[in-house]
């Protein structure tokens, strides 16, 4: 492949996760609470009551810094833990009115956003997002080889998780 051509798309790499990291520095992206905290109400919104591990698993994180992460939420009246009905050593997490009423919010700011960035693309909706999804699997087998033990700068990536940048969600 011409390194020029990966050199571009590197530097629209850098670009958008500079206006990325902007968006999500914005006080009115997570209405208050810190992006990672943002990402687990994301995640515990899609999954419906899910452990703590499922919740690591989809987002691509240890369960411990997940952990401390559902610790703030919980303690701001966000999200409750429950034992697991027929394994009671699973602990299930539960939004509460106020966590559901919070991701309403950041559903509706952030939708409102991306529909004028995805309006702004002179292609086609769905292929960005074919294309864009395309990229996210593409990394996320590259951050799964590095942790096996590949060499290159990504060779520290193994330390997202298992599936971190695919299952990492932040509307």
């Amino acid at each position: 492949m011409d390194i020029a051509v990966v050199r571009r798309f590197r530097r629209s790499l850098r670009r958008l996760e500079r206006l990325l990291e902007a968006i999500l520095r914005d006080e009115t992206c997570c209405h208050g609470v810190s992006v990672a905290q943002c990402h687990a109400l994301m995640g515990m919104d899609e999954l419906e009551r899910p452990s703590l591990g499922g919740l690591a698993v989809h987002m691509g994180l240890d369960k411990s810094t997940l952990s401390r992460t559902v610790d703030g939420l919980v303690k701001a009246g966000l999200v409750l833990r429950e034992q697991g009905g027929v394994d009671r050593r699973k602990t299930l997490l539960l939004l509460t009115e106020n966590g559901k009423a919070l991701c309403q919010r950041i559903h509706t700011d952030n939708d409102a956003l991306f529909v004028k960035v995805l309006e702004g693309v002179e292609v086609a909706s769905d292929q960005v997002i074919s294309v864009f999804e395309g990229l996210v699997e593409s990394l996320s087998r590259q951050g799964r080889s590095a942790a096996q033990g590949s060499k290159g700068c990504g060779a520290g990536a193994g330390k997202m998780g298992p599936g971190a940048i695919a299952g990492d969600s932040h509307d």
